[in-house]
């Protein structure tokens, strides 16, 4: 009997032994599990995030993803998923939903303190100036079904915003994983298609760098931090860096000498003038500007700068070209095929600084993605996102504002009646593709009743491409900067006035008085004309990590 008691105790103990052990595994098994949740939940709100800043997505963030680094006045976007009965303040160091990560990404805002890496903050910057906040649209946002991540953050990082410790337990130190360590811990960090750099001292876009030296980057790299908690409170948070590759980049060859801009690729010459490749009359004069880093027309303006040229003649009455004039023989009055052509014909007191010779050469064509389906006519203001549409007519004195940036492709493109082409935000670029089959009149690109203005003074934010052999009528105004590549295409300049950037066409005829004005920010060191040819809107993650707090 003894021993069958002792037997049943053991038995007993080791019973209970194998159901605790049972419990605590399945415990192990279930927090682990809600780890998970949480850290798939972090990751599906990063992506949630990507998704929306895409131009295409229909509820599309994109404009307002912030444009300048982290301060008491902005910079900071909140994606906010609040379920169905969460109070969600990132912003609210009292909130249960606090972001007590901020403080570790570098950014110097007043009332923010720093904390040691691993530690979680415990401050935010002051006020409620330096953040803006747009809310979750997934599946079932709002409700308690809703994917367990409460907020994500949209910010342009630094080059110091990873840290760790560093020293040891006995003499712990923080340092950095920096993009330069040489460089000022709260420069922007951009991204050049392959690896991170530092945006230019003096820039205040990526985009300043493309153009300027088309070997460095024009893209911020983005930092995406992301909150999730579960229901039984396990927590994750993550981050993910992403960029959007820089725009493909078409150099037409230096066929004539840098900085050049004007340039009609016809190889014809015409007795007299006549009808020249490249035509200019009454009062027409050619200068430069240089955009790069902010800079205005009135302020780097340069006669020097004003280069124009042609594989055929060129005719100019009344006008002045401030800089050089590039053709394909160095003759003047008489050398262009015959001794009755003219490779370069003057009259009425046309100047120019000098005559160069080139050999002939073919632009490069753009490549022109395919037009949509559905006309576009516009009888009132009205903003588009980037997209493909078929026809586009603007009418009525209507403004058309093209959201930025983004590539729009059409099949013709005609802006009438007084009305108005904008982009907004003016700092971004916008590309219009054209391909012009069959428009009314063969007039491809018609904006010679009517106003394309691009306030930024950078004339590659507004970018036309066509591949063509159709009419390009365009009229110049005091915000008409623009690229107009349509190697191809004769161009007709209307109205007077003034257009800001380069041309290249098959012929331009400026007849009309308009005076051209070369941005020196187009220039490829290569000698020939930058302009921008594709535009990615898709992000690429550069890096991903989880964080322990």
């Amino acid at each position: 009997m003894l021993f069958t008691l002792l037997a049943l105790v053991i038995l007993t103990a080791l019973t209970a032994s194998l159901i605790m052990l049972s419990t605590t595994e399945t415990s192990v098994n279930y927090n682990y599990r809600t780890e998970e949740i949480a850290f798939f939940a972090a990751k599906a709100g990063i992506y949630e995030a990507i998704d929306r800043m895409q131009q295409s997505n229909a509820s599309s963030i994109s404009a307002q993803v912030p444009t300048v680094l982290p301060s008491a006045t902005g910079g900071v976007l909140y994606l906010i998923n609040a379920g169905s009965s969460l109070t969600v303040q990132p912003w609210n160091t009292a909130n249960k939903y606090f972001d007590n990560e901020l403080c570790h990404e570098g950014y110097a805002i007043t009332g923010m303190t720093a904390a040691s890496p691993g530690i979680p903050c415990t401050t935010v910057p002051s006020g409620s100036s330096w953040y803006t906040t747009v809310s979750s649209n997934y599946p079932w946002s709002g409700t308690s079904a809703s994917i367990p991540y409460e907020w994500v953050r949209i910010t342009w990082k630094v080059n110091s915003s990873n840290q760790y410790l560093s020293g040891g337990p006995s003499n712990p130190a923080t340092s950095f994983y920096s993009v330069n360590s040489t460089a000022s811990a709260s420069t922007a960090v951009c991204w050049n298609g392959s690896s991170e750099v530092l945006l230019s001292a003096g820039d205040t876009t990526c985009g300043q760098m493309q153009y300027g030296t088309p070997s460095t980057a024009d893209t911020p790299v983005y930092t995406i931090t992301a909150m999730a908690i579960t229901s039984n409170g396990s927590r994750q948070m993550a981050r993910m860096e992403v960029a959007i590759p820089p725009p493909l980049i078409t150099v037409i060859p230096g066929g004539f000498s840098s900085p050049d801009g004007f340039f009609a690729d016809a190889s014809t010459c015409s007795p007299n003038g006549g009808t020249a490749p490249f035509t200019m009359a009454n009062g027409v004069t050619v200068d430069g500007y240089d955009s790069t880093s902010g800079g205005t027309y009135s302020g780097t303006k340069s006669n020097s700068l004003g280069n124009i040229g042609s594989n055929g003649s060129v005719s100019m009455i009344g006008s002045t070209v401030g800089g050089a004039i590039y053709v394909t023989s160095t003759g003047v009055n008489g050398a262009c095929g015959g001794s009755t052509v003219s490779d370069v014909y003057t009259s009425n007191g046309g100047a120019y600084g000098s005559i160069a010779k080139i050999s002939s050469y073919t632009p490069a064509l753009p490549t022109i993605p395919a037009a949509g389906s559905s006309d576009l006519t516009v009888n009132t203001s009205q903003s588009l996102a980037p997209g493909s549409y078929r026809n586009l007519a603007v009418y009525s004195g209507s403004t058309l504002t093209l959201t930025a940036p983004g590539t729009f492709n059409f099949n013709c493109f005609v802006i009438a009646g007084g009305s108005t082409l904008k982009i907004s935000p003016a700092t971004k670029q916008v590309i219009i593709n054209v391909t012009g089959n069959s428009c009314s009149g063969n007039s491809v690109i018609d904006i010679s009743n009517g106003t394309a203005s691009n306030s930024s003074g950078t004339a590659a934010n507004l970018t036309f491409n066509y591949a063509g052999t159709g009419q390009v009528n365009v009229a110049g105004g005091s915000t008409a900067y623009m690229v107009l590549n349509v190697p191809k295409a004769a161009v007709t300049l209307n109205n007077g006035s003034d257009i800001f950037g380069a041309i290249v066409a098959a012929t331009i005829n400026d007849s009309g008085g308009t005076k051209l004005h070369f941005d020196n920010a187009l220039a490829a060191s290569s000698g020939g004309t930058t302009i921008a040819s594709t535009y990615s809107s898709s992000y690429t993650t550069i890096g991903f990590s989880s964080l322990p707090y």
